[in-house]
């Protein structure tokens, strides 16, 4: 099937896209300012986060790049990235009163956020771990009774540790690095997040072998995906049109998709390797569900 289907693309590749033209409330803010107003993480390593030299980087910040090309393509003007920091307590707020277009960073579906906001499809999977100390007990569900485990309040993950040991001792902390300001500190026993979130922070870490993430296989599953303001289906189809046409070129092997995967994902040089077999099959399956884009270029 994947030959199949990766044949089926290559087809494709010599061919050129005729697209509509798209309009809708967001584009047509975008259209009149020249900007795409992007919320994202500042320690969501490896997906989001600012470097040493004070640089937003990662790989959402590579996808939103991608969104920001296809925009400004089809607006056929020149369009820039605004970046803003969204937190994990005022991302959806940001997005409810239009001070952002769109947040990437490691944001996962839920139904109940669908309430509020509506998601990009999804470009990449996960699930929430623990990162603790090398020696720990810390992994079971029996392990984990009784243990401090800082969370950050009100995400997926609190909800996940708390779904798979109601008797955790939950241990509120602000963000990413306070989590793991605590953990290196001593105050809790575990820090809760995504897995390949929490990889990052060990390899940034100033202490690597410290460190392990666990379980190998995660307490709960998670999607993750762009947040988007609700009802505007012209804005979410370009998001996806750009995410989908990634993904193509990760699964037929174009070196511009394949390059922003491996930056941040390649299980030798990667700052949080993550096998690419594995995202292939994902990505695979997300593509298989939509018209196959044809590929010319970033």
């Amino acid at each position: 099937m994947k030959k199949f289907a990766c044949l089926a693309l290559s087809v494709l590749l010599s061919g050129a896209a005729s697209l509509p033209s798209w309009a809708g409330e967001v584009l047509d803010r975008i259209e009149q300012t020249g900007v795409i107003n992007a919320g994202t993480r500042k320690d969501a390593v490896p997906f989001a986060y600012v470097d040493d030299q004070g640089e937003w980087v990662g790989f959402s910040i590579d996808l939103l790049e991608l969104i920001r090309q296809e925009a400004e393509a089809r607006l056929g003007k020149p369009i820039k990235l605004n970046m803003v920091e969204a937190t994990a307590d005022n991302r959806f707020d940001l997005i409810t009163n239009q001070t952002i277009d769109l947040e990437c960073a490691s944001s996962t579906f839920t139904w109940n956020r669908t309430a509020v906001v509506d998601f990009s499809v999804s470009y990449f999977a996960d699930g929430t771990k623990i990162i603790t100390g090398v020696d720990s007990d810390l992994e079971s569900a029996d392990s984990l009774a009784g243990r401090a485990i800082g969370v950050i309040p009100d995400t997926t993950n609190a909800k996940a540790i708390l779904d798979f040991q109601p008797g955790a001792t939950i241990v509120e902390v602000k963000d990413q690095a306070d989590g793991m300001a605590k953990l290196e500190a001593g105050e809790i026993e575990a820090f809760a997040g995504d897995g390949i979130v929490l990889a990052g922070l060990k390899k940034t870490s100033d202490n690597p072998q410290q460190w392990k993430v666990v379980p190998n296989f995660p307490y709960q599953y998670e999607a993750y995906a762009c947040l988007l303001p609700k009802d505007d289906s012209d804005w979410r189809n370009l998001v996806n049109y750009s995410l989908v046409k990634y993904m193509e070129g990760v699964i037929s092997d174009q070196t511009a998709a394949v390059e922003i995967y491996e930056r941040w994902f390649d299980e030798e040089t990667g700052v949080a390797p993550y096998p690419r077999e594995t995202i292939n099959d994902y990505y695979q399956g997300i593509v298989d569900s939509f018209e196959w884009i044809p590929i010319v270029s970033y």
